[in-house]
Order: C-alpha cells, then structure tokens, then sequence
C-alpha cells in the first residue's frame, strides 16, 4: 500500500478539504499568504457561512402551485361554458390535441408535451372563432370583437394555469412561473366575472344584469385579490420582517391590487351604464340602482381591507381603520336609502303597518341602526363597556322599531325590546341563557308575524 502523501487525493480527505479551503481563501482577494493559520481557518470559515447563507435567501423556493382550487374556480366553469359557445369543432379539437399531448408526455418528452398543449390550445381558439358566431349574435361589431377578446384571453388564462403544472418549468425558468402565477391573480377575476354574468344573463335575462355582474365581481375578488403568498417564493424570510410576510412575496403588487380594486368598484356600474342607458335617470329606482352598483362594492372593498385588501393604501393601521370607519358610515347610509326605496317600499310595502311620514322613519331607524351595529361588530370596535353598552340600546331601540313598522301590538311592544336585549347579552357576553332567551321571544315574534301576514 502506499504512503499517505503518495495516495491520490480521492482516499486522502483531509489533505482534500484543506486543500479545498485552502485554494478558496487563496482565490479571494483579501487573503494574504502571511496570515497566521488560526486568521486562515477562521477567514475560510467566514466565506463558507458567508455563501451558505446566500444559498437560503433565495428568492425561489421550487414547489408545486398552491392554488390550483381557486383557479379550478375560476376557470373550469368557463372553460365549459366556452366548449357549449364553440361546439363540436372545439371538442373534436382539444380531444385530439390533448391525446397527442399525453401521448408524447408518456414518451418523457416535457418540452413537446408543453408545446403540444399550447398548440392544442391555440388551434382550439382558432377552432372556435370560425365555429362559433359571436359576431352576429351580439349585433355589433365592437361588442363581438370584445367576446372574441375575453375567449382568447380565457384561452390563454388555461394554458398558463397549465403550464405552472409542469416541474421542469419551475427549475429551468424560476422567474417565468412566478410572472405566469401573477399574471393568473391578475386576470381571472375580471376574466371570470365576465363570463360568469355573460353564461347567467344567457340563462335568466338581462333584468338585474348588472347585480349578477356585481356578485360575481366581488367573489372573484375576494378569492384573488387578497394578499396571498407565492407559491414558489420562499417564505422563510417572515421571521425576520416580526412574522410579518415581506411584500415581495405577495403574487400581487400594489399596481395589480390598485387595478382590482377598480375593477371591482367601477366595472359593475360601467357595465349598467352601457346596457341601461335609455332608462338610467327614468326613476328614483333607476338612479338608487347606480348609487347601489357604486356603493355596494365600495363597501365590500372596505370589508376586505380587515383581510389585508388595501394594504397597498397605506401600512398605517389607524390610518386604515379611520378610512373604513368614514367612508364605511357614508357608504351604509346611502345604501340604505337606496335600499328602501329600491327594495323594501317597492317590494315588502305591504307588510309596513305604519302611515306615513312615520314609517319612513322608523324604517330607516331598524335598517341604519342594524347596518351601524352589524358594521362595528366587523371592525371589532364593540370591546369597551362603553361600546357594549352602546350596542345593546341600539340592539333594543332596532327590535321595537322594527316590530312597530310590522303591525305588532302596542301592548307587546317590550317583548321585542327584550329579545334585543337578551341578543346583545349574548354577542357581548357570550351569554348560553341569552342564546336561548332571545331564539325562544324570536320564534315567539316571528311566529305572530307569519299568523298575521299568511
């Protein structure tokens, strides 16, 4: 066998390692050849923590996409409802592309799958437009070039959900996967809205249009533009920024966020704008359906700022919370009144028992007041005695108001003032007696109103 310092370096370790450091400290420009051996470990020593702790900041950290279900959500239903528009030719289409694709990924091609789906996908819209007859079912030209627009814009929402499926992506191109995931949160909720009211309007009519549109917005917005994480930035960095998540590693950036939000706020209104035009000031009913289409999502957006929604505004929480507590009471009060001449007057008039000038106050009180308390209990702000104490009178003066505006008895008027009572013990106290004290006079109260009214 041969001596120590005549073996290969392969069956020598430690004359490796140390030749190893020894050749990365002479590399470095701060490394002098008279440093003491104890300077040389501890300077190799320092480059080495120094590069392992490069290696876990990255910025990437490879995994598989997380939110698969809410694009599924999204997507899948216009997927259908653009195979129905497009018919055989598309399906033949897809049925085939897609075979092709699983036939070449089973073969272990990754890049001639990927290309195969895309291609897929591509000709499938090509398929469509000629199959389809957009343009003169819309009986404009604009507006059918719009439709052909958001199909190919869907179309290619799917091909990149389908491309953040494929791994190798991930490694080769770490920079592309997170614009594609981006790019996804970005558009689907104005992509899928659309589509939604588009396939509902075909269904039901265009009668209440644009609140169709207005509830399809505000879920879609809910499920992407709160913050989310990135499913391939790495998170380990949050116990750094106090648990805080850095902005960085949010999908969206405030530029995205702002344009959500504008989406959600003005898109709803723009859209009965453009489709009620002729009748839009005919009636106070028309003109509370446009302040309700702005209003109703303004307040829904303020709701979801207490889920990070407007963290793009401001990082003040005070600031934040003195946003939602004025523009949030401006916002009730008008969507009330809206509501009561849109809705309650116009729809349940028959079940208000008190004349007028009176019943429009008393309704007024039973709604803003529920609203006020409905709207402090969601901001948290009931966590004083004083604030408890405040929405227990609102509590009792709301119940009797609205048993007065319904026929109740007089006589009875206490026996809603305590069951509103008993219903603010309960949300305050969390009182098990008061639960059932205020369900027991409830039923009582309700059972009155269907012997009354039926």
């Amino acid at each position: 066998m041969l001596p120590p310092e005549l073996q290969p370096r392969l069956f020598r370790p430690h004359i490796s390692s140390t030749s190893s450091s020894s050749e990365q400290a002479s590399s470095s420009p701060n490394y002098s050849p008279h440093m003491s051996p104890a300077s040389t470990r501890s300077f190799i020593d320092r480059r080495t923590s120094g590069a392992t702790s490069r290696s876990s900041n990255s910025r990437f950290s490879p995994s598989s996409f997380a939110y698969n279900g809410r694009i599924a959500l999204a997507l899948v239903p216009c997927a259908a409802f653009l195979l129905d528009l497009g018919g055989a030719p598309v399906i033949a289409t897809l049925t085939v592309g897609l075979l092709i694709s699983y036939i070449v990924d089973s073969l272990d091609v990754k890049f001639g799958a990927f290309l195969g789906i895309w291609m897929t996908l591509i000709t499938a819209q090509i398929a469509f437009f000629f199959s389809s007859s957009l343009l003169s079912s819309f009986n404009s030209l604009p507006l059918g070039l719009l439709a052909a627009f958001l199909c190919a814009e869907t179309t290619f929402l799917i091909g990149c959900w389908t491309s953040l499926q494929f791994k190798w992506l991930q490694l080769e191109n770490p920079s592309i996967v997170v614009a594609l995931e981006r790019l996804l949160f970005a558009c689907a909720p104005f992509t899928a809205s659309s589509l939604f009211a588009w396939a509902t309007i075909s269904a039901v009519g265009m009668s209440s249009s644009s609140y169709y549109f207005l509830m399809f917005a505000c879920v879609f917005y809910w499920l992407f533009a709160i913050p989310r994480v990135s499913s391939f930035k790495t998170k380990q960095e949050a116990k750094y920024h106090g648990g805080e998540i850095p902005e960085d590693n949010y999908i969206l950036g405030p530029l995205e966020s702002s344009f959500l939000s504008l989406n959600l706020m003005f898109m709803p209104l723009l859209f009965h704008v453009a489709s009620h035009y002729s009748v839009m000031f005919s009636s106070a009913a028309s003109v509370s359906d446009l302040l309700l289409l702005f209003f109703v999502p303004f307040l829904f957006q303020l709701y979801a700022s207490t889920r990070g929604g407007l963290w793009w505004v401001t990082k003040d929480s005070h600031q934040l919370q003195s946003i939602r507590i004025v523009n949030g009471a401006i916002a009730m009060v008008v969507i009330v009144i809206c509501l009561e001449i849109r809705v309650v007057f116009r729809s349940f008039g028959k079940y208000i028992q008190v004349p007028p000038p009176l019943n429009y106050l008393l309704v007024t009180t039973t709604m803003l007041g529920g609203a006020a308390g409905a709207g402090a209990s969601v901001l948290g702000m009931i966590s004083s005695g004083l604030s408890s104490a405040f929405f227990t009178a609102l509590a009792v003066i709301v119940s009797s108001a609205g048993a007065i505006v319904v026929g109740f008895p007089l006589l009875f008027t206490p026996l809603p003032a305590v069951a509103g009572l008993y219903f603010a013990r309960f949300f305050t106290k969390k009182s098990v007696r008061s639960y059932f004290a205020f369900v027991a006079l409830g039923s009582l109260m309700v059972i009155w109103f269907v012997m009354h009214n039926y």
